[in-house]
């Protein structure tokens, strides 16, 4: 754990880096910001918070970005702080994000969609042209033009669309009176956003070509001639060959010596989780099932961790923090899932493995509510959301990877004995056990609890063998792929 000196010294290197003139360095400075308020968060460091949230304010404005979540999340901590910063805010930057204030009602995105070289967004009521704010971001590759509106509600969390002559345009609830719509597009343009009642037009880039740049579009491209393939190699690149290929022993317990997995039982002690048939508890299974996942990993070559060996509590933040300390290539949380409801008790089943992401479903924001509930319900939406915009993109993506080879290879496992177990599939969700770890990190729920069936297969010593050999299948699974460019 770095020291109150350390966090002086990074402080203080945060502070200078976002009064330089090269934006580089203020964007360095605003990221090394991020790590400083992660940490303080996960450390119940409310000083390192504050200045961290003071740097992050100062720095999203330095560089055009919308710092109202920043600001959220310090009202909170210190009210004070936040109110004497909006008498010294006199002046607009050139370029900078201003928040609308609004009393009306928020309105509802009904449709969105492009056509004819527009993308046209219906909504509930006529909008006002004065809630509407535009700006351009510019990235090393590609160029943001970002559209914020409010007063305005979305049916999810976000919507990505590809098209022609964009790389993609994404509509997002910001926080929950604004959306952000955003063009990304490769080369600059000029975008003309026009309101007419209910609906708002953004013109997209022109697709039309040059004449010569037609012909060599229209020009008939040679096709290989594949027939002269022997089918034996034709096979040996199929997905299906690279898949057994890929749990055929390839990766010997010498080579997975090096990769260290923390396993995280969820729950414990006073936090019994999830109550379901005949009164089982989710602690007891999911340590049971930890336990046998150890052992099978060990039996491999790897190095484990359990972040509990018995029935105890420990804070969700310090399970990350473990894995972190013993400087984990994965960490992989067991859960049981539970019905929401009596009435869906026996309608309610399946697998399904979790990664941390801000987008999240109504599904997925119920299952974490439930996760988080013996941990977070102090602390305010605010900070969740200031600590869910700081997720490393890189982190993301792979522990999406990860979770892909665990849910496929745990299926194939139990489906070899109990063919009606459910895919639930992969998903996104904010769950507050997975935030801070410095590896792919994933929750994984081995089934429901109120489920009689599943109930009884979750306690199930030969049920709890066949998941613990399919998240070691997908963790090889995923070592395999990685090493081979995934």
């Amino acid at each position: 754990m770095l020291s109150a000196a350390d966090h002086t010294d990074r402080l203080e290197a945060a502070k200078r880096a976002i009064h330089s003139p090269s934006k580089s360095t203020i964007w360095k400075g605003y990221h090394d910001y991020q790590s400083l308020y992660m940490k303080g968060l996960l450390e119940g460091d409310e000083a390192l918070q504050i200045e961290a949230l003071k740097g992050l304010i100062d720095a999203s404005e330095s560089l055009g970005l919308d710092p109202t979540r920043y600001k959220n999340a310090l009202k909170t901590i210190r009210p004070d702080l936040v109110k004497k910063a909006k008498k010294h805010e006199t002046k607009e930057k050139k370029g900078a994000y201003v928040t609308p204030v609004s009393g009306k009602k928020r309105l509802k995105l009904k449709d969105s969609r492009v056509t004819g070289g527009y993308l046209v967004l219906r909504f509930s009521a006529a909008l006002d042209r004065k809630n509407l704010r535009k700006f351009v971001l510019k990235r090393k590759k590609s160029i943001l033009y970002v559209f914020d509106l409010t007063p305005v509600r979305l049916p999810y969390s976000i919507k990505r669309i590809k098209g022609k002559g964009f790389k993609e345009i994404r509509i997002a609830q910001y926080d929950p009176k604004k959306i952000r719509i955003v063009v990304e597009t490769l080369k600059p343009y000029t975008p003309k956003a026009s309101i007419t009642g209910d609906r708002l037009k953004i013109s997209l880039p022109s697709l039309r070509k040059a004449p010569a740049a037609r012909k060599r579009a229209e020009a008939p491209k040679k096709r290989k001639d594949v027939s002269k393939k022997s089918p034996q190699k034709a096979a040996a690149k199929s997905p299906a060959a690279t898949k057994t290929k890929a749990l055929s022993n390839v990766l010997p317990g010498s080579a997975l010596r090096r990769y260290t997995v923390v396993i995280d039982p969820g729950h414990g002690g006073k936090d019994g989780g999830a109550v379901g048939y005949q009164k089982r508890r989710e602690k007891d299974a999911v340590l049971a099932v930890a336990k046998r996942l150890k052992k099978e990993l060990q039996k491999r070559g790897f190095n484990v961790y359990l972040t509990r060996e018995k029935d105890i509590f420990i804070p969700l933040k310090k399970r990350t923090r473990f894995a972190n300390r013993k400087q984990a290539d994965f960490f992989v949380s067991i859960h049981a899932n539970a019905a929401a409801k009596r009435r869906n008790y026996l309608k309610n089943k399946g697998i399904e493995t979790y990664f941390l992401s801000p987008a999240k479903t109504g599904r997925a924001k119920r299952v974490a509510a439930i996760e988080n509930r013996a941990e977070i319900k102090n602390i305010d939406r605010y900070t969740k959301d200031a600590v869910l915009s700081m997720l490393n993109r890189e982190k993301i993506i792979e522990s999406n990877k990860l979770a892909i080879d665990l849910q496929r290879q745990m299926l194939a496992s139990v489906r070899k004995k109990y063919k009606d177990v459910v895919d639930n599939g992969v998903r996104k969700g904010p769950f507050w056990v997975l935030v801070g770890a410095q590896m792919p990190a994933v929750l994984i729920e081995i089934g429901y609890i109120t489920h009689p069936t599943e109930a009884r297969r979750i306690f199930n010593p030969y049920y709890q063998k066949l998941l613990a050999e399919g998240i070691a299948n997908g963790i090889e699974s995923y070592i395999y792929h990685k090493t081979r460019s995934y």
